[in-house]
C-alpha cells in the first residue's frame, strides 16, 4: 500500500475537503497521513491520533513587523518539522489544501523531490496555494472560475469542485421537503461558527409580521458566547419552531429538512449546499480583501439558485426582504432547490484521488 499524506489545517474548510479525499484514497487501499497545526486537528475526526501530526504554522500577518516576524518564525519552524516526517515516512505523493499550514508540508515535499498535488477550494487563489503552485504535479480547483493563478499553474489545473462528505451529497438525492404551510430555515456559519448570525437574524425577523413569523422553523447554529443573548431575542418573537445549538453533528438531517439555508459562503459550505440541493442566502465574509466569499458564492447566485446579502447597516432589512418574498411565494424555494442541484460539481474526492494515483 502506498502512503500519502494530505496538508491541511487552520479551518474546517481546509480540513473537511482533505478528510472527504483521504476517504476515497482508504478504499483504494493506500495508507494516510494528515500534517496539520494546533487549529485544524479539532476537525480531523477521520484520523487516528497515531497519524496526525502537527506543526507551528502562521499566516502572513498586517501590522506590526514583530507580528510579521513572528508568523514567519512559525512557518520556518512548521517547515523543518514537516521535512523531518516526510523524510522518514517517505510518502508518495503529497496533497496540499491551502491555507498556511499546508505551505511548510507542500515546499518540505517539493524539496524532497516527493511528487506534490495541491486544490484550490475558493474562487481566488490563495497565498499559500499560490507559493507552492509552481511545483505542484497537478492543480484541481473547487470552481470554474479561479482568480489569481500564476500563469505557469494554468496548464495543470483540473476544475473537479470541492471534495464533500457523501452524506451531505445523498441529500441531494432525496425530495425536497413539502412546504406545506411553513418554512424550515437552517442557518450555520461554517466550522467556526459566525457571530454575526446571532445578531442579524433576530434583526430580521423582527421585522416580519407575527403571521410570518408563526410559519417559520428556525435551526440556528450560534456560538456559545452568543447564545443567551440571541436565545432571548428569538424566543420572543413566537416563531412556529426554534432550535440553537452550537453545532450540529447531524447536519446531513438538518440539511435534508431545510427549505432554505443562510450562512456564510466558504468554498465547502458552497459546494455542500449545491450537493444538497438547497436554496441559500449567503453572506459573505467581509474581511477578505480579494472578497473570496461572495466570488464562491458565484456558483450559485449567478444561476439564481442563491441570494446574496452584504454585510451592512441593511442586511437585516434584505433578509427580512427576501423572506417575506418567500414567504409570499413559497415555490421560489423549491424552483430554487432545483437550480442549485443543477449547479452541484460531483465526485470532486474520486477525481483528485485519482489524479493522486496517477503521480505515484
Amino acid at each position: 500500500m502506498s502512503l500519502i499524506v494530505l496538508a491541511a489545517g487552520g479551518t474546517g474548510g481546509h480540513v473537511f475537503p482533505a478528510m472527504a479525499l483521504a476517504r476515497g484514497l482508504r478504499d483504494r487501499g493506500h495508507d494516510l497521513r494528515l500534517i496539520t497545526d494546533g487549529r485544524g486537528i479539532k476537525y480531523a475526526t477521520d484520523f487516528d491520533t497515531d497519524s496526525i501530526e502537527v506543526i507551528a504554522a502562521g499566516g502572513l500577518v498586517s501590522g506590526a513587523p514583530h507580528k510579521r516576524f513572528g508568523a514567519l518564525l512559525r512557518l520556518g519552524r512548521g517547515y523543518f518539522q514537516a521535512r523531518d516526517h516526510l523524510a522518514r515516512w517517505r510518502p508518495e505523493a503529497v496533497v496540499g489544501f491551502g491555507g498556511f499550514p499546508s505551505a511548510p508540508p507542500m515546499l518540505a515535499a517539493q524539496h524532497l523531490n516527493i511528487p506534490t498535488l495541491m486544490h484550490e477550494q475558493n474562487g481566488v487563489m490563495g497565498r499559500a496555494n499560490s507559493l507552492v503552485s509552481r511545483g505542484a504535479k497537478q492543480i484541481t480547483a473547487a470552481f470554474p472560475q479561479v482568480e489569481g493563478v500564476p500563469e505557469a499553474a494554468r496548464a495543470k489545473l483540473h476544475v473537479v469542485g470541492n471534495p464533500i462528505r457523501a452524506d451531505i451529497a445523498a441529500v441531494g438525492e432525496t425530495a425536497f421537503p413539502a412546504l406545506e404551510d411553513r418554512l424550515n430555515i437552517l442557518v450555520f456559519g461554517g466550522s467556526q461558527g459566525a457571530a454575526v448570525f446571532a445578531r442579524l437574524i433576530p434583526e430580521a425577523l423582527e421585522q416580519l409580521s407575527a403571521t410570518q413569523r408563526a410559519r417559520i422553523h428556525l435551526v440556528s447554529q450560534i456560538r456559545d458566547e452568543n447564545r443567551d443573548a440571541a436565545e432571548t431575542r428569538l424566543s420572543a418573537l413566537s416563531l412556529g419552531g426554534l432550535e440553537i445549538a452550537p453545532f450540529f453533528a447531524d447536519m446531513p438531517e438538518r440539511l435534508a429538512a431545510a427549505h432554505l439555508v443562510i450562512s456564510r459562503s466558504g468554498a465547502t459550505t458552497v459546494h455542500e449546499i449545491a450537493a444538497a440541493g438547497r436554496p441559500a442566502i449567503f453572506v459573505p465574509l467581509a474581511l477578505h480583501k480579494d472578497d473570496q466569499q461572495a466570488k464562491n458564492a458565484r456558483l450559485l447566485t449567478d444561476s439564481g439558485a442563491a441570494l446574496l446579502v452584504r454585510e451592512g447597516s441593511d442586511a437585516a432589512a434584505k433578509i427580512a426582504s427576501h423572506l417575506t418574498k418567500i414567504l409570499d411565494t413559497p415555490t421560489q424555494v423549491s424552483a430554487m432547490a432545483s437550480l442549485a442541484r443543477q449547479q452541484a460539481l460531483l465526485g470532486a474526492a474520486e477525481q483528485l484521488a485519482s489524479l493522486v494515483e496517477q503521480e505515484i
